[in-house]
C-alpha cells in the first residue's frame, strides 16, 4: 500500500524520467542541487542565530539543547574576538536571510531554465522522430495527435519538471528543520512526524487521483486538439452547410470536458492543502499542549519549536503539492515517450552511405505488389504492377479514384516500399542509400496544394533555397503563373494566407507547379494536379506541361482523360492492376477497350 502511494506509476517511468533529466544537463542539475545545498546551509545558520537573538532579548537559553547550541555559537564569536550585541546579531541574521533569498532566486531561475530547456529538448527530439518516420505510419496517425504531444503534453512535462526540482529543494530544507527540531525536543518532533506520516497515508487516495486526473487530462485534451484542427480545416464546409451552431455545441462540450478535468485536478490540490492546513493546526496545538503540560519545556525552547513548526508546515504542504503536480505530469511524459517509440520503430531506413542515382534510361516497376493493410484474404492495393517510364518522355497513369494511382506515385518517391517486387531506376533498386539523392531530383505537384502562410517567394524557395528572383521568374513563366504574380501589388512578396487561401485554386496550383519546376527536376510527378480545376485553369497548366515535353521525364496521374492526350505512353489501372497500356491512338481505337469505355463515359 505504501509502495503504491509513493509510486502510483510504474517505477520504470519515474526512473526513465530522472535518467533523461540528469543525462541531458548533468552540470545544470548539479548546479541547481548545489544551490539547494546553499539554501539549506543558510537556513541552518539562520536557525542557529535564533538562539543568541533570544538570549539577547532576555530569554533563558542556557538549559538543555539550547544551552549547548548557545555555548557553541558563543565559542565561534570568541574565536573571532567579537562581542555579540543585539544589533550585530540582527545584522548577521539579515545578511544570512538575504543570502538565503539570493540563492533561492538563483535556484528558481535555474529551475525554470532547466524546465524550458528540457521541454525544448523533448519537443525537438519528438519532432525529429516524427519527421523521420515512414509515410505509411505518419499517414495513419492523426496529425492532431502529433500536434497535441508536441505542444500541450510537452508543456506539462516542463511544468512537472519545475515541480520535481522544487520538491527536491523543499525536501532538503525540511530535513534541516526536522533535524534542528529533533535536537531541541526529539519526543515532540517524533510525535509530529508520526502524525504527519499518518496524515499523508490518509491522503494517499488524493495522490492516486492526481495520477488518474493526469491520464484523463491527456485524453480529453487530445480530443480537443483533434476537434479544433478538424473544425478549423473544415470551416468552409461548416459554413456552407450552416453547421456553425452544431460545431460550436460540439466544441463547447469538449472544452467543458477539459475544463472539468482541470477543475477536478485543482480541486484535488485544494483538498489536500485544506486537510494539510487543518491537520497542521491540530498537530501544532497538540505539540504546544504536550510541551507545556508533559515535557515542561522552557519558554525559549517552546518559541523555537513553534517557529520551526510554523516554517515546516508550509514545506510539508509544498512537498505534497509539488509531488502531486509531478505525478499528474507523468502521463504526459509517458505519452511523449510512447509516440517517440512508435515513430522510431516506423523510422525510414537509415544508411551511412549516400549514393547518387541518375535517370538516363527508364524507371521500371518490376512486378510490384503492395497493401496498406493485409486482411484475411490477403488482398493488395497494388498487384503485380509492371510499368516502364521512359526517360525524357511523358507517361500517364489513368484510372478511377481508389485504383492505386497515388500509391504508385508514393512508391516512386520512396515514401513507401513494395511488399513484393522492386522499383528500379536505370536498373538500380530504390534502396535507402539512393533515396535522399533521388528525392532531390523529383518535382511533385499534388491534387491538394499546400502553401505556407508566407510570401510567394518563400513558398517557392522551399523547393530550392538558393534560387534567385530571376530563376523564380523563369519557373513562374514555365508554369503560366508569371502574369498573375506580376499583377499582384506586392509581387513575390505577396503573403498567400494560410494554405494559400488568398489565392484561387488555379493560382495555387500554378504556384505549386512553379515550385516543382524551380528544382529543375529529372522527374516531374503530377498527381491529379488538375482534377480540382476548371477548364480554363486546366488548359493553362496543360499547356505549361506540354511545353516541358521532352525536357524532362514527366509522370501524369489522372482520372480525367483530357489531361493525358499528349502522353507518349498510357497505363490504365483498375482495382490495383494494370488492365491496359499503349499510346492514346492505339488505345482509343479499341472499341471494347477500357480506355475507350472511359472516354465514352467522360465525353
Amino acid at each position: 500500500m505504501v509502495n503504491r502511494f509513493i509510486f502510483p506509476f510504474k517505477k520504470s517511468i519515474i526512473w526513465t524520467y530522472i535518467r533523461a533529466l540528469t543525462r541531458l544537463m548533468p552540470k545544470k542539475i548539479v548546479f541547481a542541487i548545489s544551490l539547494m545545498v546553499f539554501i539549506t546551509f543558510t537556513e541552518g545558520i539562520g536557525l542557529l542565530l535564533l538562539v543568541p537573538l533570544l538570549q539577547l532579548v532576555g530569554l533563558d537559553v542556557q538549559q538543555g539543547t539550547l544551552g549547548q547550541i548557545s555555548d557553541f555559537i558563543a565559542s565561534i564569536f570568541t574565536a573571532v574576538n567579537i562581542q555579540p550585541t543585539l544589533i550585530m546579531v540582527i545584522a548577521i541574521y539579515i545578511a544570512i536571510i538575504a543570502s538565503n533569498s539570493f540563492f533561492y532566486r538563483l535556484q528558481t531561475i535555474k529551475s525554470f531554465q532547466i524546465q524550458y530547456e528540457f521541454s525544448a529538448y523533448w519537443r525537438k527530439r519528438l519532432y525529429q522522430a516524427v519527421t523521420n518516420s515512414n509515410w505509411l505510419f505518419f499517414s495513419q496517425v492523426q496529425s492532431s495527435d502529433f500536434a497535441h504531444a508536441l505542444t500541450y503534453e510537452i508543456e506539462r512535462v516542463g511544468t512537472g519538471t519545475y515541480s520535481f526540482l522544487s520538491l527536491i529543494a523543499t525536501s532538503m530544507v525540511l530535513v534541516v528543520y526536522l533535524l534542528f527540531a529533533f535536537e531541541i525536543s526529539g519526543i515532540i518532533t517524533l510525535l509530529i512526524f508520526i502524525v504527519g506520516a499518518v496524515l499523508l497515508l490518509l491522503l494517499r487516495n488524493k495522490t492516486e487521483l492526481a495520477r488518474e486526473s493526469g491520464e484523463k487530462l491527456s485524453e480529453t485534451s487530445k480530443n480537443l486538439y483533434s476537434s479544433t484542427i478538424q473544425q478549423l480545416d473544415g470551416m468552409k464546409t461548416i459554413k456552407s452547410y450552416n453547421l456553425q451552431n452544431r460545431t460550436v455545441e460540439l466544441f463547447s462540450k469538449l472544452t467543458d470536458s477539459v475544463a472539468d478535468k482541470y477543475r477536478d485536478t485543482i480541486q484535488n490540490y485544494a483538498d489536500v492543502k485544506f486537510w494539510f492546513d487543518v491537520g497542521a493546526v491540530l498537530i501544532l496545538s497538540v505539540a504546544v499542549v504536550v510541551s507545556i503540560n508533559f515535557i515542561a519545556i522552557n519558554t525559549a525552547g517552546l518559541l523555537v519549536l513553534l517557529y520551526l513548526f510554523v516554517r515546516m508546515i508550509p514545506n510539508f504542504s509544498s512537498i505534497q503539492s509539488n509531488y502531486q503536480h509531478f505525478i499528474n505530469m507523468l502521463p504526459a511524459f509517458s505519452t511523449v515517450l510512447d509516440l517517440e517509440r512508435r515513430s522510431e520503430m516506423a523510422a525510414e531506413p537509415k544508411t551511412a552511405e549516400i549514393k547518387e542515382i541518375d535517370l538516363k534510361k527508364e524507371i521500371h516497376f518490376q512486378k510490384v505488389s503492395f497493401s496498406h493493410e493485409r486482411d484475411k484474404d490477403h488482398r493488395f492495393t497494388l498487384r503485380d504492377i509492371d510499368i516502364t517510364i521512359e526517360a525524357g518522355e511523358t507517361t500517364a497513369i489513368v484510372g478511377p479514384s481508389g485504383a492505386g494511382k497515388s500509391t504508385i506515385a508514393d512508391m516512386l518517391m520512396g515514401l513507401i516500399n513494395p511488399e513484393k517486387g522492386a522499383v528500379l531506376v536505370d536498373n538500380k533498386p530504390l534502396s535507402p542509400q539512393y533515396i535522399s539523392n533521388w528525392r532531390n531530383q523529383i518535382g511533385y505537384v499534388a491534387q491538394d496544394t499546400f502553401l505556407f502562410n508566407d510570401t510567394i517567394r518563400s513558398n517557392l524557395q522551399l523547393a530550392s533555397s538558393d534560387s534567385d528572383d530571376q530563376e523564380i521568374m523563369e519557373a513562374l513563366k514555365s508554369a503560366s503563373a508569371y502574369e498573375f504574380v506580376s499583377k499582384l501589388p506586392e509581387g513575390l512578396d505577396t503573403v498567400v494566407g494560410d494554405r494559400g487561401v488568398l489565392l484561387s485554386g488555379g493560382e495555387r496550383q500554378r504556384l505549386a507547379l512553379a515550385r516543382a519546376l524551380l528544382r529543375k527536376p529529372s522527374l516531374l510527378i503530377l498527381d491529379e494536379a488538375t482534377s480540382n480545376l476548371d477548364s480554363e485553369n486546366e488548359s493553362r497548366i496543360q499547356a505549361s506541361i506540354e511545353k516541358l515535353h521532352g525536357e524532362m521525364t514527366i509522370l501524369v496521374i489522372a482520372h480525367r482523360l483530357s489531361t493525358i492526350r499528349n502522353a507518349d505512353f498510357i497505363y490504365l489501372i483498375e482495382k490495383g492492376c494494370i488492365v491496359e497500356s499503349g499510346t492514346w491512338d492505339d488505345l482509343i481505337k479499341k472499341e471494347k477497350g477500357h480506355l475507350r469505355a472511359l472516354y465514352d463515359v467522360q465525353t
